[in-house]
């Protein structure tokens, strides 16, 4: 009897830690979870708005724990952050930043079809600016890089300092890219 209850103890030990792994984020998300905060923070919404700063996030459940750790606690405007996980694209709806972690192209377009401006879409997928997304978040040599697209982001009703923007590759008027 008792090794049976130790056996067993073992076991929901094992499968506590693999659901922890399972959930545990990697280095490169990290990265980019610094980065949705400090897009957060160089970021205006327009029109100004009362109340939490919502960020939703669709798709992979290991950058939203990240994010959630990176965002916890913090306020960007004597307004605090929240985050949501989004279930569905129409979630998406009263969201100030939405981050796109998935990789099909048909979430990724629906997700960015449901958000309705002021929002800032951010994401991961290598096309995502193409798809109608804002800012395109990559790793290039263990640092995170970003592009932004200008006229995406001047449809959105958001405004990023440029100080930030100095920062990443911008997506100018004429579709070229232009590293700051």
């Amino acid at each position: 009897m008792k090794l049976a209850l130790r056996i067993g103890g073992i076991a929901a030990c094992f499968a506590l830690v693999s659901a922890v792994c399972a959930v545990s984020s990697s280095p490169e998300d990290e990265l980019k979870a610094a980065a949705v905060l400090g897009f957060l923070r160089y970021s205006q919404w327009s029109p100004a708005s009362a109340g939490p700063i919502t960020v939703g996030v669709f798709g992979r459940a290991e950058f939203s724990a990240a994010l959630e750790r990176t965002l916890d606690g913090k306020t960007i405007g004597n307004r605090p952050v929240k985050l949501v996980q989004l279930r569905q694209a129409a979630d998406a709806r009263g969201c100030q930043l939405v981050y796109v972690s998935a990789a099909k192209a048909a979430e990724v377009k629906r997700v960015l079809a449901q958000s309705a401006a002021p929002v800032l879409t951010v994401g991961e997928s290598e096309h995502f600016l193409e798809y109608g997304g804002a800012i395109y978040l990559f790793l290039i040599d263990g640092h995170i890089g970003f592009e932004v697209d200008l006229q995406t982001l001047g449809r959105s009703g958001v405004s990023i300092s440029p100080s930030m923007l100095r920062l990443g590759q911008i997506r100018g008027a004429g579709g070229g890219v232009t590293a700051r």
